[in-house]
């Protein structure tokens, strides 16, 4: 499909190591980050163990080995205009400017000494952000991403009005440069802005249309229910699992009061939970809150829940679903609801805090000024079959047993109705929930892309940290040793240098991981937004996209393997004695 070739073109993976999935060797090339082998892990920490008394060789081995692939990178830019020697003077002035703008001026200038087009190279600005960062302009390199961000969001206009950007769009290979520059120049909070960018990139700055929050089902397997937007209040979705109907209510918190209960001492409902005869669980803290939808509404809420935790605050915005109210129904039944058995018109059912991503099923409160779990038929009724066993058996013996057995017919008969006719009587048809289906699939497919992004988003910020902290145990280690005139960490800079560099490698890996996640996530947003049947090819090409997503988490098992040659080389450093100072 063209989807699937553009995204091939746009993306290259790796099924296997080794073995390239993309047939495009020119992007392969230009992306491929160059590693060590990972099969035998401990036989690479045995040699960096065994080296440690050559350490001096090793880092003028590794010295040169960064001047040969600065050269060959110099090389290979030397078909733009900046990499050309004849315009040493042009870089220099450009690193001596701030912003993006003055930059651009000077471009500009040069580019009408020589007749070209105003347009710079996406060349030029990689190398011109790999200088800025270099010589310590972090201002110049966070401006001119910026303007390469502005670009990309520019692409995909079509008026005439539409400024046209003499910048380069930004791709994940400069997303890359500017994340490992600021890592080295220990500007750890705008590379970790700069990774979070990532999942917003080609959208406008001031975005206030986001895609909304995904609600998810109170009822087993909890799926994704639907997809509140910030304009919304309340409406009336159906869970094409389950094919019963649900209320969502939406808004912000105007007031809450919270009351904790005390615990109950009741070894009838203890033993019966144990038994698994009786499984509500205890109301701990009964909740009451008023919720604002946007077009002014309020709604009142008493709900209980099994912790003290307090669901939201005021002035958060959250979604209660509840059981429909009478008459909500899309199918405008008049004697069968399509609500969830056991449920009552309007009770709620769970809560999500859009501000903290919390989600937490809720039960059904006691009764004000009552605490008890037990029901309050459970105990006329015993008193009212004693008293009629006894009454009768003075008639007949006999008669207590008719009436018990009379009595439970008559209860299995209601349980059967209640637990395995009604629910289905109240059931949707199928046909009536086609739509929901596809819908509730995509989201599903998004809430576990989003799940992903937020581990993987957890995990590189991590690498970004330990990257700063080690680039400035580097400087320091390097400081000593030139104030001293002498070697004393000479060794312990080339461990620092090995461990770095498997850093990079990995966080690099991770940031191609989170540009495939923000495009597959993108490609579901606008399916779910069209508000229309997606078409079986359509969803075809999102399965291709997923498959490309589960070959790049193949990697991961490289990581870990990375992951533990690093951690025996960090061992290595701390229990290594320190070198005699001369």
């Amino acid at each position: 499909m063209l989807l699937h070739a553009r995204t091939c073109q746009l993306w290259p993976t790796q099924s296997r190591l080794g073995q390239r999935v993309c047939p495009n060797p020119t992007v392969l090339s230009r992306l491929r980050v160059p590693r060590q082998p990972l099969d035998r892990p401990q036989r690479a920490i045995a040699a960096q163990a065994s080296a440690a008394p050559d350490a001096a060789s090793t880092s003028q081995q590794t010295t040169q080995e960064t001047h040969q692939s600065s050269a060959s990178k110099g090389s290979s830019t030397h078909s733009s205009m900046l990499g050309q020697a004849s315009n040493a003077s042009l870089l220099r002035r450009l690193l001596g400017t701030s912003t993006a703008v003055e930059a651009l001026d000077l471009l500009i200038q040069q580019l009408d000494r020589q007749h070209r087009p105003h347009t710079v190279s996406a060349d030029d600005a990689e190398l011109l952000l790999e200088r800025a960062l270099e010589s310590g302009n972090t201002g110049l390199a966070l401006s001119v991403y910026q303007q390469m961000c502005a670009a990309k969001r520019a692409q995909g206009r079509s008026s005439l009005a539409a400024p046209v950007s003499m910048w380069p769009a930004a791709t994940l290979q400069h997303t890359q440069t500017l994340v490992m520059g600021l890592c080295r120049q220990l500007q750890v909070n705008d590379a970790l802005a700069t990774i979070r960018s990532i999942r917003s990139q080609g959208m406008p700055g001031a975005d206030e249309v986001s895609f909304g929050h995904v609600v998810i089902s109170p009822l087993p397997p909890q799926r994704p229910l639907a997809v509140v937007q910030p304009q919304e209040g309340c409406k009336v979705v159906s869970d094409s699992n389950s094919r019963y109907e649900f209320e969502l209510f939406s808004g912000s918190v105007t007031s809450c009061s919270s009351e904790a209960l005390q615990p109950s001492d009741n070894p009838l409902l203890a033993a019966a939970r144990v038994l698994g005869v009786w499984r509500r669980l205890p109301v701990s803290a009964v909740h009451e809150m008023v919720v604002m939808a946007p077009d002014g509404t309020s709604r009142t809420f008493r709900i209980g829940t099994a912790t003290a935790d307090v669901p939201a605050q005021l002035g958060e915005r959250v979604t209660v679903v509840c059981a429909p109210n009478k008459g909500r129904n899309k199918l405008k039944r008049l004697l069968l609801s399509t609500s969830p058995p056991g449920t009552q018109p309007g009770q709620p059912m769970l809560i999500c805090n859009h501000k903290t991503d919390a989600e937490l099923q809720l039960l059904r409160p006691p009764l004000q000024g009552s605490q008890s779990t037990v029901p309050g038929w459970l105990l006329p009724a015993a008193v009212l079959l004693a008293g009629g066993d006894a009454a009768s058996s003075l008639l007949d013996p006999s008669l207590p047993l008719l009436i018990g057995g009379g009595l439970a017919v008559t209860v299995g008969s209601a349980v059967a109705g209640n637990s395995l006719l009604l629910p289905r009587l109240k059931q949707l048809p199928s046909n009536a929930v086609k739509l929901d289906n596809i819908r509730q699939q995509l989201l599903a497919q998004h809430a576990g892309l989003d799940s992903k992004v937020k581990a993987t988003m957890q995990e590189a910020s991590e690498d970004v940290r330990t990257l700063a902290r080690l680039c400035q145990l580097q400087v320091k280690m390097q400081s000593v040793d030139t104030a001293g005139a002498g070697s004393t960490y000479e060794a312990r800079i080339g461990r620092v240098v090995a461990v770095a560099s498997s850093i990079e490698e990995r966080l690099a890996k991770r940031l191609e991981l989170l540009d495939g996640y923000a495009r597959v996530m993108n490609m579901i947003e606008i399916e779910v937004e069209m508000d229309m049947q997606v078409p079986i090819a359509e969803l075809e090409t999102l399965g291709v996209e997923m498959e490309k997503l589960s070959e790049l988490e193949s990697i991961k098992e490289e990581w870990q393997l990375q992951a533990e040659a690093q951690d025996e080389v960090e061992r290595l450093l701390r229990t290594s004695p320190a070198l005699p100072s001369q």
